[in-house]
């Protein structure tokens, strides 16, 4: 678990969480009951958070002697936050003594760092690995190995710089610690390289690969290489992929590349290297477009290379997008001969996501069949679920054909059914069952059985006791990090639905706890141990700000339901969440489309951060858009993701594609759309759309209003 500083700023909580949990002098003796020892640490909270440290600290050495796993662990990491440099230095040992994991580890050392015990320090990491320790860790060892002086400092530098992916970790160091000591690039640049120690020379390649300065790293490929040839620098697979990326970003001679690597694959044959070489001399012959046959063997050659899943797959799936490029043949081909090979299904789930768009771009339609047939059982459910349904629908559309043994009633039926079946694809299940006509109790049990995956798990009672306690006890804000720590070591669906509910009831208006109980209750659809009941979805998809909701979807004549859809996939309920690229708050708005919308509703003094003014501008927005895309909701939607004029353009494109004259059903649109994000963005809208409706209208039975909402969303007439 991550461990987080404790904060002594205390986190208003709503009227309703007091009265619920403390006003009553029986609850209170309940909780305690049911906490025993363990209630000392939430006791130790409270009084650490009126300032009575002393207090606190018996507190808080009571539990860490006698609690449960969890809350005896938490007050020991609170003891080791508490009073001078040297008490926390001595509880910081302690800690990593009693629990000999990477987290109290990195409690200990940055304690000892505090207190400069720079001896202590470095004993206490003597034996840590440099491949797979926390960095924050690693690098304060070595830069107590600095300070010390030690001899092994830079021999453990290098393996540290060459034994895993450089991250920002390594590049502060070498900034703060290392420029000054090794030769900087321009004296490299100048100088002959015979003169540079091979360490150092390594560490700034390194560097300047990591930096993106495919150019300069080529002038220090040669050099790496000659190494290699030497044997002064064993050939690591780090170092590897990285002569293969300057070679593959740094230099357009990609033939002359592929046939470059495939002579060092040759050349350093059962070495930590030759996988990469071969796979880079696939990337490069791919590159070099009428290589197929070199690319496709030498990707061939990078999977019998390994013994690595993770490796075989990525070369796999590069061997299968090389295909795509080629003919419809080859790719049926490779699936076939490759299908039953992968270790991982939903690795190539984004592979068989651009075949479907280029099948259906070049007419493809009958190769759906083969292919959700040929991959069955091995590709991911959600991969087979789409291919099956996308079949069923051109046959629907009388552009595919039947196999010989079937009927074109039979076939689509088959296929759909095999739609519906599939374990995680909710969008193409619902969409299934609406085509299948499913009776009200079919819809029910395939909405709630969506969201239970395991069954057979083994309950975490300790995690659930921290958890549950941090609610009883009036502590929202440790919570969301908490068992985002700890949902995977055994979190029954019971205990999440519980926390969730609680921060949903400390949420509000511009409150980080909606989002955060949202995310809570999603953790039910992987880690869930039973199928969830219909009233406990709402959780899962919940109408936050629903006041301002309805009232402005009511003013612009937009369904409700797919507003609530589109603010739950932008922004979780978030209103304070600001993307990378500057969209805003609830709606995810940008600051020049926010402008525009002002002007029109004649609105000088705004602000995106606000909640109310967010919900209305996102709601005239989606309005908008569904008016001027013929009242799609689908089409509106892909133009909210990715703009309008694109759209326009893939409308344009899919309907020359399918044969159409003038219109085609939203769902087949959707296949068509050549961005992987906007394909999405419109299943999630979709599905969370029909949930919405079917879980919040009370005004139609449950599946007329399942199915009314699918009819709608997908644009179809013929029901």
């Amino acid at each position: 678990m991550n461990n987080k500083v404790l904060q002594k700023k205390t986190t208003v909580i709503p009227l309703i969480l007091f009265s619920l949990f403390f006003c009553s002098c029986s609850h209170s003796n309940q909780v305690q009951k049911e906490f025993g020892i363990d209630a000392e640490y939430f006791a130790g909270l409270k009084l650490l958070e009126n300032g009575k440290e002393k207090e606190a600290w018996n507190k808080f050495e009571k539990c860490a002697k006698k609690g449960s796993y969890y809350c005896a662990r938490k007050s020991s990491e609170a003891l080791a936050s508490m009073g001078s440099l040297q008490e926390k230095k001595i509880s910081g040992m302690e800690l990593y003594k009693k629990y000999l994991d990477s987290d109290s580890l990195l409690i200990a050392v940055k304690n000892l760092n505090d207190a400069d015990d720079i001896h202590n320090l470095i004993e206490i990491t003597n034996q840590i690995d440099y491949s797979s320790e926390y960095n924050e860790i690693i690098k304060l060892r070595l830069e107590a190995m600095k300070k010390q002086k030690s001899k092994n400092y830079k021999d453990d530098v290098f393996t540290w710089f060459t034994s895993r992916p450089i991250s920002d970790f390594h590049y502060k160091f070498w900034r703060d610690s290392l420029v000054p000591e090794y030769p900087s690039f321009e004296e490299i640049e100048k100088e002959d390289l015979e003169e540079y120690n091979p360490q150092e020379f390594i560490i700034n390649f390194r560097i300047n690969l990591y930096k993106r300065d495919y150019t300069y790293c080529l002038k220090l490929a040669p050099k790496i290489l000659d190494y290699f040839y030497k044997g002064i620098i064993s050939p690591y697979s780090q170092l590897a992929s990285d002569i293969g990326k300057t070679y593959l970003y740094g230099n357009s001679d990609f033939a002359g590349n592929g046939l470059k690597f495939r002579e060092l694959a040759n050349q350093f044959k059962g070495s930590p290297a030759e996988f990469y070489f071969w796979f880079y001399a696939g990337r490069c012959f791919d590159n070099a477009f009428t290589y197929f046959k070199q690319a496709k063997t030498s990707f061939e050659n990078a999977i019998n290379s390994t013994n690595s899943p993770e490796q075989k797959d990525n070369a796999l799936w590069y061997l299968l997008n090389t295909s795509l490029t080629y003919s419809v043949d080859s790719i049926i081909e490779s699936i076939g001969n490759y299908s039953k090979s992968w270790s991982n299904p939903e690795y190539f789930e984004d592979f068989f996501e651009s075949l479907a768009s280029s099948l259906l771009a070049g007419g493809k339609w009958n190769a759906f069949y083969t292919i959700y047939n040929t991959i069955d059982c091995y590709a991911s459910d959600e991969t087979v679920a789409s291919y099956a349904y996308i079949y069923a629908r051109l046959l629907e559309e009388g552009v595919a054909n039947p196999p010989e043994n079937l009927t074109r009633e039979e076939a689509i039926k088959k296929a759909f059914e095999r739609a519906l079946n599939s374990g995680s694809a909710i969008y193409y299940k619902m969409l299934a069952a609406y085509q299948l006509d499913k009776n009200a109790t079919e819809i029910e049990n395939l909405m709630c059985q969506q969201w239970a995956k395991k069954s057979n798990k083994v309950i975490n009672y300790d995690a659930e006791k921290l958890l549950k306690g941090y609610a009883h006890f009036g502590y929202p804000q440790y919570i969301y990090s908490n068992y985002m720590d700890l949902y995977k070591s055994g979190i029954s669906t019971d205990t999440s639905l519980f926390l969730a509910e609680f921060l949903q009831k400390c949420g509000g208006e511009n409150n980080d706890f909606y989002p955060q109980s949202l995310r809570i209750a999603t953790r039910c659809e992987s880690y869930g141990d039973r199928p969830l009941k219909k009233s406990e979805l709402k959780l899962l998809f919940p109408q936050n700000y629903s006041n301002y909701i309805e009232k402005y979807c009511q003013l612009f004549d937009v369904d409700p339901s797919v507003f609530y859809a589109l603010v739950r996939s932008e922004s979780f309920f978030d209103a304070k969440v600001v993307s990378s690229a500057g969209a805003i708050g609830l709606t995810q708005i940008m600051d020049f489309t926010g402008a525009d919308i002002a002007k029109r509703l004649k609105k000088e003094n705004y602000s995106l951060t606000d909640a109310k003014t967010n919900i209305e501008f996102g709601v005239y927005y989606l309005g908008n858009l569904y008016k001027r895309f013929n009242n799609s909701y689908l089409q509106a939607f892909s133009s909210y993701n990715a703009g309008a004029t694109k759209v326009r353009r893939w409308l344009k494109g899919s309907i020359i594609d399918l044969g159409k004259k003038e219109t085609l059903p939203d769902d087949i649109f959707l296949e068509l759309i050549p961005i992987a994000e906007t394909r999405e963005y419109g299943r999630k809208l979709i599905s969370a759309s029909i949930m919405y409706e079917w879980l919040y209208n009370t005004n139609n039975a449950s599946k007329t209003s399942f199915t009314n909402m699918a009819k709608k969303l997908i644009n179809e007439e013929k029901k």
